[in-house]
Order: structure tokens, then sequence, then C-alpha cells
């Protein structure tokens, strides 16, 4: 009995603390920046320039940014995903360019060479602190869709519950980190654990705007049941773009970039979805 007990005893020692480097390192388990930053030339090859701008929370940061080819393209304001950082997405932003849009990158706090670091507070700042930019440049609101991306897609989310803009696309979406964390670590409650919740799920019905959801039918990190559960709980008018066979790394490659576009224009010309 003495046995038993005191294995029980270790192995609830070995739980507890398992439980407390999750805690602690969650957001070193979430957020995975690179900060390798490409010198000027490569990106002006690119027709990409980096801009500075000020950020409540986390101070200057550099977002990437390529123009519009003419006054009235869209404006695409990019918001991605949990790894690498806003130079990863240049070919990204070069797709999504391809018909004329401008196309904004925001540069997290902590990724890409850019100080402080990421955390959901800090993150809703800079988005705002992007969208504010483009305003300053004279980009009117109806001008401008919002698009976010795996992580970014709660970021996006918030961002369109606090202002006006001609249309929101969220990729590989989620209804909350609390809930991704859940999924990640079962065995824990990392549910009311979560320091970071992006809760998406309790803002979807607040957006005043047109939506396009697109989401990977095989994703094995967010389960396309998860994206259109937040799909479901959003307001009309709005469009879902399942991506058969599509994961959740893999849907650039499947083509996604021309639906992008292809809302992004119908977002600002005001044409309804079929």
């Amino acid at each position: 009995m003495r046995t038993l007990m005191g294995g029980i005893a270790i192995s609830i020692g070995i739980y507890l603390i398992l439980l407390l480097l999750v805690f602690l390192f969650q957001r070193q388990l979430l957020y995975l920046p690179d900060q390798t930053v490409p010198d000027k030339l490569h990106l002006s090859k690119m027709s990409v320039t980096e801009v500075t701008l000020q950020s409540e929370l986390s101070g200057e940061l550099r977002s990437l940014w390529r123009a519009p080819l003419q006054n009235d393209n869209p404006v695409i304001l990019f918001l991605h995903g949990n790894a690498g950082s806003q130079y990863h997405r240049l070919p990204l932003l070069q797709a999504m360019a391809q018909d004329g849009a401008g196309v904004l990158t925001v540069g997290y706090p902590g990724y890409g060479g850019n100080p402080g670091s990421p955390s959901e507070p800090a993150l809703y700042d800079v988005a705002q602190a992007n969208f504010n930019w483009l305003i300053a440049q004279g980009i009117v609101p109806k001008r401008i869709v919002i698009v976010g991306e795996s992580l970014g897609s709660g970021v996006a989310t918030h961002l369109a519950t606090q202002n006006e803009a001609a249309g929101l696309i969220l990729i590989a979406s989620y209804t909350g980190m609390d809930d991704m964390a859940q999924r990640q670590f079962p065995i824990f409650p990392a549910k009311w654990l979560a320091r970071d919740r992006f809760r998406s799920i309790e803002r979807i019905d607040q957006i005043d705007m047109p939506l396009s959801w697109i989401h990977g039918k095989a994703d094995a990190l967010i389960p396309f049941a998860m994206g259109q559960q937040l799909f479901d709980s959003a307001i009309n008018p709005k469009i879902a773009y399942p991506i058969e066979q599509g994961g959740h790394n893999d849907l650039w490659s499947r083509g996604i970039d021309e639906i992008v576009r292809r809302e992004a224009e119908r977002f600002v010309s005001g044409v309804p979805d079929d």
C-alpha cells in the first residue's frame, strides 16, 4: 500500500510540475518568431518596402508594404500565423498583389527584427496601428480588406469589430486559442490557464461586414469543424470556401490566393456573392 501511495504521490507531483511548465512557457509554445531580416535590396527587387509605424504597447515596428497599382484597387491588411515573420510571407504578399491590390503585411512585436514581445493585447494593438497607418495614407475603409490566417484570424476578427472595412477574410480560423490549447494539451485544464485566448467565437457575430471563410477539410491542426463553428456563428453576408484535401500549411499551394484576390475585389466593388 505504501508503494502504491508513493507511486501516486510521485505521479501527481510530476503532473503538477508539467502543468506548471506548460503554464509558465505557454507563450513560448504559442509564438514561434523568426528575427531574420533580409536586406533592402532583396525587398526592392520585389517592389516591397518596409514601413515604420508606432505601436502604443510595443514601440516602433516594421511592416511590409506594396502599394496598389491604382487608387481604386483593394488594399489588403494581412495578419499572418504564429511562426516565422512578416518576411516569410513575401511570396504570399506578391500573390495577393498579383492583380494590382495593395498589401500591408503586419510585422508583429518580437518578429522579424521588431522589438517587444507577442501577446494578445500586443497583437491587437499592432493590428490597429497598421490599420491606422493605412487610413493616414488616405486609404478609405471601404477599400481595406482585413485578412487573417491561423493565429492571425483571431487578431483579424478583433480588428474587424473595432473598425469599418470592405470585408473580412478568415483562413484556417479557430473559435478561441483557449480551445486550441485544450485540444493540444488534453490532459491539462489548458483552456482555463490560457493567457492569450483570442475568443473569436465571442466576437464573430459583431462583425458588420461581408465575411469569407477559407479552411482545409483535412486540416490536422485547426479542425475544419472548429472553423465551421465559427463561420456558422457569423451573421450574413458570408460565404465559405472549403478546400478539399487541404491541410493547415498547404492552402496557398492549392491556389487560395486566387480566392483572396477575387473576394477582395468583390468586397471593394460591392458585388454580392453568387
